[in-house]
């Protein structure tokens, strides 16, 4: 519809890198040369996304897999910020356009209409060599953005490329853009280098690299033996980050990922499969029935997630450090444990003993929780009323 108007267009970016690589994209993004106020008198339904940067969203039916980012040809001013451009210039040339873009392998057009491809940074010899190379100058484009630093390892991890040299030196030697990218986008982007094909080997580039310590200052200076590793673990974000942050303080690893503006809900649950490790340890010292029973125990009573999930995510993390945790807890797995809300007594039952709300009630029904995990047999009313009173007795004693 663009081109019937007498305008150039092309998609661009990743969804041609995919489509060079044979993977199917996530979506689409277009650049052309007609200018934002055109591309919305030409489509009935537009969403005016960022019209300072001369992005339009195009609607070609219903559910976000119908939308398309139109971008008009644009080069960029001074990046101040380390960020964004100051200001974005229209350009009716898609080679000047490409010139602004990251990386090699993310700076190809292609017109489907006339079968062509736009390819002046050579990234089609790159995605042939596997290799991840700046467009241009390293410095320049590092310096525009410091979060391209990241990117480079997130690309080198999900393809298995290693990564030029030139743009290799231009990373250590910009971290200080870097330094002014905010936590949210440093964050997303470990993120899915922590999730990719390879997360160990864009780990290194960036601990390498130096940028690492910027990301994450808990690593800096430390021995992080596991970190060649990181690929053994294969579970969600949060075990991947319990990997990642293996025997560091509990304290200090909630405080960075709440630094990095991870998510309270992902934030518990990394430092739940953290202290998880911490009590496995435990029962490997003991093992034996009643410790795995109070393992079980604070798994089902604590856990964020259904705790079968959240079990199955331990396994993977404690076989992906070198423990064969799967193993110890088959041993064990005759063994009844009760969660609290299983129990078959609760606070009205001790109120109608007479037992007054307060410390006294909630200890004993401490009392008889723990009695079911030492005697699981016992959890029937008549047994923990028992076990209540008895409870009772002892505390009205001390």
């Amino acid at each position: 519809m663009l081109q019937e108007r007498g305008y150039e267009a092309y998609i661009v970016g990743g969804c041609v890198r995919d489509l060079l690589l044979g993977v199917e994209p996530k979506d689409w993004d277009i650049t052309t040369d007609a200018p934002p106020n055109k591309v919305i008198d030409i489509f009935p339904r537009t969403i005016p996304t960022g019209l300072q940067h001369g992005t339009v969203t195009v609607c070609m039916g219903e559910g976000v897999e119908n939308h398309f980012e139109v971008t008009t040809f644009r080069i960029e001013g001074e990046y101040s910020d380390g960020r964004r451009p100051d200001e974005v210039i229209f350009v009716s040339d898609v080679e000047k356009d490409l010139a602004r873009r990251d990386l090699t392998i993310n700076a190809i057009a292609y017109d489907p209409v006339h079968d062509r491809l736009v390819d002046p940074f050579d990234g089609i010899a790159d995605l042939q060599e596997q290799v991840i190379r700046a467009v241009g100058n390293p410095s320049i484009r590092f310096q525009e953005d410091g979060l391209r630093i990241m990117r480079v390892a997130r690309f080198a991890a999900r393809f298995g490329y290693s990564v030029d040299a030139h743009t290799f030196g231009g990373m250590k030697s910009n971290l200080e853009t870097l330094k002014k990218v905010s936590k949210e986008r440093i964050s997303d982007e470990l993120s899915k280098t922590l999730m990719s094909q390879s997360p160990s080997f864009g780990l290194q580039l960036l601990q390498q690299s130096g940028a690492l310590d910027v990301a994450c200052p808990l690593l800096a200076g430390r021995q992080l033996p596991l970190l060649p590793h990181q690929d053994n673990c294969q579970g969600e974000l949060e075990t991947r980050l319990a990997f990642l942050y293996n025997k560091l303080p509990i304290e200090a690893v909630k405080e960075e990922l709440n630094n990095l503006k991870f998510s309270n809900r992902e934030i518990k649950k990394v430092i739940f499969l953290m202290e998880l490790m911490d009590r496995f340890y435990l029962l490997q010292e003991t093992e034996n029935a009643f410790s795995y029973r109070q393992f079980i125990a604070h798994l089902k009573n604590h856990s964020i997630d259904p705790w079968e999930q959240t079990k199955e995510q331990f396994i993977q993390l404690a076989e992906a450090i070198g423990i064969d945790a799967y193993g110890l807890l088959y041993k064990y797995r005759n063994e009844t444990v009760f969660a609290r809300k299983e129990m078959n007594i609760n606070g009205d039952d001790l109120l109608g003993m007479g037992i007054q709300p307060g410390p006294q009630l909630k200890a004993i029904l401490n009392g008889c929780y723990v009695n079911i995990l030492l005697h699981p047999e016992r959890n029937t009313k008549e047994a923990l009323l028992n076990v209540a009173a008895n409870e009772r007795d002892a505390l009205s004693c001390r």
